[in-house]
């Protein structure tokens, strides 16, 4: 007979071995959500041109309450389903992942987002980023799709980006692609940008049907710390969103006082 103490003993052991295998297996964590994965960008490798590449995600439940998932189709080209919808506390599931590569669409590198919308209390809104080399494919997907109207339309690849944490004083730059999917030259009035972040590369004014570009932007931040928020405003003659908002999301974390001065405290 097992005495109580070692078998309470045993009960410990066993159950600090599976939290440590989980966390293994799914070291990235937004809010109380696991994802398989080791940063908010994970990379897929080769991506064929035309055509749709599908990816299972896993994630996992770590916190102590039921969290539901909401939410389809994404953007132009990303679509999610969870199985299951709801996962409750300790379970696990798979996020499934479509990418529709429109031969639209450049060849080279590309970030897609992949926005996970959940009620979880700590970070209902998870960013992740689907990161792949656009190769050439046999694939005829998309071909003449993306006209989606007579009109010019700005579609781009994604609307915010989420740059985790960084100390402050920290400087970083991205670049946001787009493509002009409407039959109509896409012509950009404006382009502006709230404090804390600076327009460093814009395209050219006048964008050709099927044509693209980018919108580089750099982030100082040398402002206060804890959650910021910056955007970037375009304004365009895309009758069907006229006025373009993108988002740069992340968390500002304060330097460590300095032995020297270990009285010194930001907050």
């Amino acid at each position: 007979m097992i005495p109580v103490l070692c078998f309470l003993s045993l009960v410990q052991v066993l159950s600090q071995t599976a939290d440590s295998t989980l966390l293994k297996t799914y070291p990235y964590s937004i809010g109380n959500v696991g994802f398989a994965v080791d940063s908010m960008e994970f990379v897929v490798g080769d991506i064929n041109h035309g055509e749709i590449f599908e990816y299972s995600l896993g994630f996992i439940n770590f916190g102590k309450k039921t969290v539901n998932f909401k939410g389809g189709r994404i953007s132009r080209f990303v679509t999610l389903k969870y199985e299951p919808a709801t996962l409750l506390p300790g379970q696990t599931g798979l996020i499934q992942i479509e990418f529709e590569v429109v031969k639209e669409l450049p060849l080279g590198d590309i970030h897609a987002e992949i926005a996970v919308d959940s009620d979880d209390t700590d970070s209902p809104y998870k960013f992740l980023y689907l990161v792949g080399n656009i190769i050439e494919g046999k694939g005829q997907y998309g071909t003449g799709e993306l006209i989606l109207d007579t009109v010019p339309r700005m579609i781009f690849n994604e609307y915010n980006f989420d740059f985790g944490y960084l100390w402050k004083g920290k400087k970083f730059v991205h670049s946001f692609n787009f493509t002009n999917m409407g039959s109509q030259d896409l012509v950009i009035d404006k382009i502006a940008s709230s404090d804390g972040i600076s327009i460093i590369g814009t395209p050219k004014s006048v964008i050709p049907p099927g044509g693209y570009g980018s919108v580089v932007v750099k982030v100082n931040t040398y402002g206060d710390y804890g959650v910021q928020h910056r955007i970037i405003s375009i304004s365009t003659n895309d009758p069907v969103n006229p006025l373009i908002t993108l988002g740069v999301h992340g968390t500002v974390k304060a330097q460590t006082p300095s032995r020297q001065n270990p009285d010194f405290c930001y907050e």
